[in-house]
């Protein structure tokens, strides 16, 4: 299949997402208006100190958690195409588009709220300071209209057409290279589920194939990108189609599972005889999507001097 052939069904989903993540630059001034002494500070501590938190994370964390869920959308129905762009097959996209109108709404209404409390608790926080500290004090803090423009979620779904005329475009090697990304983004998914829910498992219930549900969708939706995929629906659609309908999966049907795991989609796009080689992330460097029960609420702002 041609460059355009494949293009021609998918759409590339592009992400515009910001927010202002509490810092700002540390300059001189800044230390001795604290009483640090500057003259006596080793050379080049302030470049390297480079910025100062000026609210608590936990405080625009509902913002990095929204970008987190659109993310993670745009992942279980494509796959990453370029800078913030992810191809996305043209059938799923119109769900998608809806999808992540539904976390913009719910990030622009927690913006409105962090603005609304935003200059009242500036006010309060420098009348706290003695009145000689109040130029430096005020200095410190970003203007209300400054985070607005700072905090961000658009989102655009384009069609990529091969321009006409220029034959060194890079589009042929982006497009080829989408299959291989969608078996690296499979190896990967494969490998975190087998860790954390079937290793060392005498039986697992019904909702830990959730997991390998979304991965069979994923692959439904791209099968034209090589003739491989239909395959490894088909031996999905297999597996599960032999485990039990209810109860918990024990035994021989966990073994099938976790067989399909390892020995298949784990080794995607590779000879069996050379599986990923998967290191468990940490849980601190790689946070799971969590979305609060509040989460049109933005943590009330609570200023770090």
């Amino acid at each position: 299949m041609n460059t355009q052939a494949i293009l021609d069904q998918l759409l590339l989903v592009v992400l515009n997402i910001s927010f202002w993540n509490g810092r700002k630059g540390l300059s001189v001034s800044d230390l001795a208006a604290s009483g640090v002494d500057v003259d006596k500070l080793p050379q080049g501590t302030v470049a390297t100190l480079e910025s100062k938190q000026i609210i608590p994370p936990d405080t625009v964390k509902l913002f990095a958690s929204l970008k987190r869920e659109a993310i993670a959308l745009c992942l279980n129905n494509g796959i990453r195409f370029g800078w913030e762009g992810y191809a996305i097959p043209r059938e799923n996209a119109a769900e998608l588009l809806t999808e992540l109108k539904s976390v913009k709404e719910r990030f622009e209404a927690s913006k409105a709220n962090f603005l609304s409390l935003y200059q009242q608790e500036i006010n309060e926080w420098i009348s706290s300071h003695p009145v000689k500290q109040v130029p430096s004090v005020r200095s410190l803090v970003q203007s209300a209209s400054y985070i607005h423009d700072a905090i961000c979620f658009n989102f655009a779904a384009l069609d990529v057409k091969v321009p006409a005329g220029i034959s060194d475009n890079g589009l042929d090697e982006e497009v080829s290279s989408l299959f291989g990304l969608l078996c690296q983004d499979i190896r990967v998914t494969a490998a975190r589920t087998h860790e954390y829910y079937f290793a060392d498992r005498e039986e697992i219930t019904r909702k830990t194939l959730r997991p390998i549900k979304s991965m069979r969708s994923k692959l439904a939706g791209l099968l034209f990108l090589d003739p491989s995929v239909a395959g490894m629906v088909t031996i999905i659609d297999d597996t599960l189609n032999n485990l039990p309908k209810y109860g918990a999966i024990t035994g021989d049907d966990l073994a099938m599972v976790a067989g399909l795991l390892q020995k298949q989609l784990a080794t995607m796009g590779r000879g069996t005889d050379k599986p990923d080689v998967y290191v468990k992330p940490v849980p601190e460097t790689v946070p799971p999507i969590i979305i609060p029960d509040d989460i049109g609420t933005v943590a009330p702002i609570a200023w770090d001097f």
